[in-house]
């Protein structure tokens, strides 16, 4: 629906005293597509008309609940570590979240700015700020010791590597934990056969930037959570 709002709005000769600046003139060929919050586009943050309906469309198509960002994952990631704040409260504990040392320094500010105590994870191999290499081990030797919140994991790393998502997911529910995991540069694993997705693998919260593997011009990106989410999100 946002497409076909888009096209109809961008195939009209109309005045735009709106913004972009651009007003609709091509130089990449897709200005007349690039439009604001004008009448019947509907707004992100109250969505009610085509954006819900895309969003709904998108939940159908990843299996979960799906909503869009358009900071690509860096907005994501903070509404995951705001929902574990929510998460931990509603249990009365002050949040934990461990998390592998690899992750996005936008982790790192949305931590600060929520004041959540983290637990750092390092790989027991060699390993370096771009790869952490965990363990199912290793995560169920914090989760036993420290007794987080949440476990944070950057999957795949910024050198593709892909962590054991499916086993962290089980041992992580066996202690209590909420998985997030920090897609951004996995959006294209729902698409695999069979899928590699971390929400099909049992990740409770999960980003994905479609404007890295996905064709998605600016930073677009995808918020998705279990059913439970829709709850934590109110």
């Amino acid at each position: 629906p946002i497409c076909d709002f888009a096209r109809d709005y961008g195939s009209k000769d109309n005045i735009r005293l709106h913004m972009p600046g651009h007003k609709g003139k091509n130089q990449l060929g897709v200005e007349h597509l690039d439009i604001t919050e004008i009448d019947g586009a509907d707004s992100l943050y109250e969505a009610s008309g085509i954006i819900q309906k895309s969003e709904e469309n998108a939940s159908c198509l990843f299996g979960c609940p799906t909503f869009y960002s358009t900071e690509g994952s860096s907005q994501c990631i903070r509404a995951m570590l705001y929902l574990a704040m929510l998460h931990a409260k509603e249990r009365g504990k002050r949040p934990l979240i461990a998390a592998g040392r690899n992750a996005h320094k936008t982790f790192l500010t949305g931590a600060a700015l929520l004041d959540l105590d983290v637990k750092w994870l390092y790989p027991k191999g060699a390993g370096s700020y771009l790869s952490c290499d965990l363990t199912v081990e290793d995560v169920e030797a914090v989760l036993e010791a420290e007794k987080p919140t949440a476990v944070y994991l950057t999957s795949p790393d910024y050198l593709g590597n892909v962590a054991d998502i499916a086993g962290i997911a089980e041992v992580c529910h066996s202690h209590g934990a909420l998985l997030l995991v920090d897609n951004a540069h996995g959006a294209y694993l729902k698409f695999l056969r069979p899928s590699r997705h971390p929400m099909d693998l049992g990740a409770d919260l999960c980003c994905d930037s479609a404007h890295k593997t996905l064709p998605v011009l600016t930073g677009g990106a995808y918020l998705h959570g279990t059913e439970k989410f829709r709850d934590w999100a109110k």
